[in-house]
């Protein structure tokens, strides 16, 4: 009888172990959502998703419009965001002003579907909302911050928040460095769900002249979100501090 306990004891850890090695190497599936103004679209969706992929197993599909009617159509389907991983944001949609397919789009992370954002996903879906304060608005929320406007075309400094420093998103990220080229936004706002996790800061001669908040998370209902206003610039998007962030960032977000 005690034979047979162990037996099925060691058949049962035998198993689990080979489903972890089958299932540890299987790609994640993602979702970039891309496309907008002001910003180099097409270079930066293949960096990111070569960066990405370098670092960790990604398959990915590619959402990328430059005319925000089209991209809007698309997100409006229902059912869009089945069977990914988590979804990307890296675009710049400002002037969407309907609330109530922007609020669509929220619910889906709001139920589970972990997002990342960068840059000018920040400035996207909130500045033509009206009716609302700014952390009122649901894609604010979702972000975990209000951020509207943006220092001048300069490299800041990236420094992480201390007691934060080893947080999974950002243990691998230098405690400070330096972009190549930036444009800092202006974060006018966070939500107490939102941890933040680094600081840029332009220097004294620049606005903004307050370091502001770069990196954090936030949990949005059973979503998990990671964000981050760095990126404007091709060459900062290439870096590998960048790259390794954002990697670092995805592998925490869709950790269960």
């Amino acid at each position: 009888m005690k034979s047979s306990f162990v037996f099925l004891l060691f058949s049962l850890f035998f198993h689990a172990a080979l489903w972890a090695n089958d299932h540890a190497d299987k790609p994640l599936k993602g979702l970039l959502v891309t496309g907008g103004g002001h910003h180099d679209y097409g270079f930066q969706q293949n960096v990111i998703m070569e960066g990405v992929t370098q670092r960790m197993p990604v398959k990915w599909t590619v959402m990328y419009d430059m005319d925000p009617r089209e991209s809007k159509s698309k997100l409006s389907k229902e059912g869009w965001a089945d069977g990914y991983d988590f979804v990307f944001y890296n675009h710049c949609f400002a002037r969407e002003d309907d609330k109530a397919f922007i609020d669509s789009i929220v619910k889906v992370h709001q139920e589970g579907v972990p997002a990342i954002a960068m840059h000018c996903a920040m400035h996207s879906y909130h500045i033509f909302i009206k009716d609302q304060k700014p952390l009122e608005k649901s894609w604010n929320q979702l972000m975990g911050v209000h951020s509207h406007g943006h220092g001048p075309h300069v490299p800041f400094d990236v420094t992480k928040v201390s007691e934060h420093a080893n947080h999974p998103a950002v243990k691998n990220m230098p405690d400070q460095w330096r972009t190549p080229k930036g444009e800092l936004y202006f974060v006018l706002g966070v939500a107490e769900s939102t941890t933040v996790l680094a600081h840029g800061d332009n220097g004294p001669k620049h606005k903004p002249e307050a370091p502001q908040p770069c990196i954090w998370v936030n949990q949005y209902g059973k979503g998990k979100v990671f964000a981050t206003t760095i990126g404007h610039h091709n060459e900062t998007v290439s870096t590998n501090e960048f790259l390794d962030l954002i990697t670092d960032g995805i592998r925490w977000a869709t950790t269960k």
